[in-house]
């Protein structure tokens, strides 16, 4: 179950990068900035549930 988890937070984390550029790329800086936050958060995460062994 653990394994689903790690894959679903990696996916959240690209997503939410990929939807940061596009934000930024359409000059919409707020919803960018809101991204990127959201993007380092599950990165944050993600690195967290790998570094004990996922």
């Amino acid at each position: 179950m653990n394994n689903v988890r790690v894959y679903f937070v990696a996916v959240l984390a690209g997503l939410w990068l990929i939807l940061a550029i596009a934000s930024a790329r359409g000059e919409k800086w707020p919803i960018a900035g809101l991204c990127l936050v959201m993007a380092i958060a599950n990165a944050v995460t993600l690195y967290r549930l790998t570094r004990r062994g996922g």
